[in-house]
């Protein structure tokens, strides 16, 4: 799964032009009902548009029970998400995200980033929901069984992509094997609250081996 991921804004896909990167504030602690910039297909172009986390199908009431994650095994099949994945694909780009690893000493937050310090793109569904008093977009993102470098975290893991399955996704709904090397390491237990901010969030955590 992925309950929290990172954003800074100083990296996009290669394929937007940078006369369509938004300024943004950076995200260190992306939580579930937060809004984060969505790459999405409108009219033949790549546009970027700020989406909750959260998706909210157009014919669901507001609830607080909105899934923040897909798994790609049943996207196409379960009437939830099958319009979405049909029609409305996406990509969240990201710096990494955070996964909890259940220890003797209880759950250990751990972040997961490209190790040369790239743009990850994680893979996405989104919707457009409205009623008499206010409108809005929604997203979630697609997970998998996790690879046997971030098995030993957890085992499910964000769908990431290249450039290039990038926008097959968005475009054909296509997914190949992602061969992304990570970096994984533990941080400090205040990436917990969702509230917590600011670079040294994702600072390594020193540790007896270190």
């Amino acid at each position: 799964m992925c309950g929290r991921f990172v954003f800074s804004g100083k990296n996009w896909p290669d394929f937007i032009d940078d006369h369509d990167k938004p300024e943004i504030q950076p995200n260190y602690n992306t939580s579930p009902q937060d809004e984060s910039p969505v790459v999405h297909m409108e009219s033949d172009q790549f546009k970027i548009a700020s989406m909750q986390w959260g998706l909210r199908p157009s014919w669901s009431k507001k609830s607080s029970m909105e899934p923040i994650n897909v798994r790609i095994e049943t996207v196409q099949s379960k009437p939830m998400f099958r319009d979405a994945y049909q029609q409305r694909r996406c990509i969240v780009p990201a710096d990494g995200w955070y996964e909890w690893m259940t220890t003797p000493r209880g759950k250990v937050p751990f972040y997961h980033r490209p190790a040369d310090n790239s743009v990850l793109l994680l893979a996405g569904i989104y919707e457009q929901w409205s009623n008499e008093e206010d409108q809005m977009q929604t997203f979630g993102l697609l997970t998998q069984e996790a690879t046997p470098n971030v098995a030993h975290v957890h085992n499910r893991m964000p769908v990431l992509l290249n450039s290039f399955e990038a926008k097959q996704w968005i475009q054909e709904g296509k997914k190949s094997i992602n061969t992304t090397e990570l970096e994984i390491y533990p941080v400090a237990r205040e990436v917990n609250k969702s509230s917590a901010q600011g670079a040294h969030l994702i600072r390594r955590l020193r540790t007896l081996f270190d």
